[in-house]
């Protein structure tokens, strides 16, 4: 996930995939936030708080949330862009899942190819997606 601009409340958190999207990255990088926007942004995602609701809870005004908020979501794909872990975990599920297939589908005549095509697609893991 590139660095983009970061939509409204209603806009970010109206999509489950967008939510789980947050949800992964937050899981990954939560660390590595600054404790005021992982604060903020815990509330949103595992209370699923309204900026208003998060802002009385804390003592802030709702713009300094949002602002929190929006901080938060550009460092995490800030984050993502640069260090790119959760694309490195899509690209091993995805190739150990094709190998585990692969694997399954070996017989006599094929035992062959199946495993070339299998080491092939773990030394992709293991190169970090470069084949």
């Amino acid at each position: 996930m590139a660095p983009e601009r970061v939509a409204s409340e209603a806009d970010v958190y109206s999509s489950p995939e967008r939510v789980h999207e947050l949800s992964v990255l937050r899981d990954l990088y939560e660390a590595l936030l600054p404790p005021r926007q992982r604060e903020v942004i815990g509330m949103k995602l595992d209370e699923d708080l309204s900026l208003a609701e998060i802002a009385e809870r804390l003592g802030i005004s709702r713009q300094g949330c949002e602002d929190a908020l929006k901080r938060a979501e550009r460092a995490l794909a800030t984050l993502e862009g640069k260090l790119g872990l959760h694309r490195r975990l899509l690209l091993e599920d995805r190739c150990v899942g094709e190998a585990v297939s692969v694997l399954s589908s070996m017989r006599e005549g094929n035992w062959r190819k199946a495993r070339d095509v299998a080491l092939r697609l773990l030394e992709q893991v293991r190169n970090g997606g470069e084949a």
